[in-house]
């Protein structure tokens, strides 16, 4: 993962291409980091986080997941995951997502604690955890204040939608050829024209509540050492090892 700050916006960058800038347990960390640091950081006005490659993020690496041997090894993980999702909920500096691919489970989910989220016109998204015997956690248990009842449709179908469809269901503001150049102007004109004491206030009044987010986390630690998920994550190790 990359962190750079130039002219008051901090760059976070997923790039575990291998892995579709999935998660593992220290991307997760890496994450968690980055976002505190961009809040302390007083040169920092705007944060943009984005992807390298054809993925924003494909969401939890479920070859990591699949290493999770008992209960021990699962709090350490979600705690971790929840360690980021925190940062995100507390940052309170303006925060701009530039999807430059596909947004899968939890890479789909952190859009939900974006404050503008840029899409590339083929830009995919799916909630499918429970295609593999798990569940979206940030999604049902603060989606549906962002994004109506179409979060439970998503989560219960695991069906893939367009950035078209996105951007009506309001996962995406704009979709863009060149979304880091979008994302880069919208911060700039944020920077330029806008009060950010008074983002601050407009963030602390809006955002998700972190404790209904961790309990559903951690209700999706018991689930993924269930042997349903662990069947199921193992057939999807074997199908994406065999391609």
């Amino acid at each position: 993962m990359k962190y750079e700050v130039k002219e008051g916006i901090a760059w976070i960058t997923l790039d575990r291409v291998h892995r579709l800038n999935a998660f593992d347990e220290e991307s997760w960390k890496l994450l968690g980091d980055y976002v505190r640091k961009a809040n302390l950081d007083a040169e920092v006005k705007v944060v943009i986080l984005t992807g390298e490659g054809r993925a924003f993020s494909s969401g939890d690496d479920i070859f990591s997941m699949l290493e999770l041997k008992d209960a021990d090894d699962a709090k350490r993980f979600f705690e971790t995951l929840y360690y980021a999702v925190e940062s995100l909920i507390e940052l309170e500096k303006p925060l701009i997502c530039a999807v430059n691919g596909l947004a899968y489970g939890g890479g789909c989910e952190i859009l939900l604690f974006c404050d503008v989220v840029v899409a590339h016109k083929d830009s995919k998204f799916s909630i499918p955890e429970a295609k593999l015997g798990l569940i979206p956690p940030m999604a049902i248990s603060v989606g549906h204040k962002y994004w109506g009842r179409a979060v439970n449709r998503l989560a219960i179908t695991a069906d893939e939608i367009t950035a078209e469809e996105a951007k009506q269901i309001g996962i995406v503001d704009y979709i863009a050829e060149n979304v880091v150049s979008k994302a880069e102007e919208i911060a700039k004109r944020i920077m330029s024209s806008v009060d950010l004491n008074s983002v601050k206030v407009i963030k602390k009044w809006s955002k998700a509540d972190k404790e209904r987010v961790r309990s559903a986390i951690m209700e999706l630690a018991l689930l993924s050492l269930t042997k349903s998920a662990k069947d199921r994550m193992g057939a999807f190790k074997d199908r994406h090892r065999s391609r």
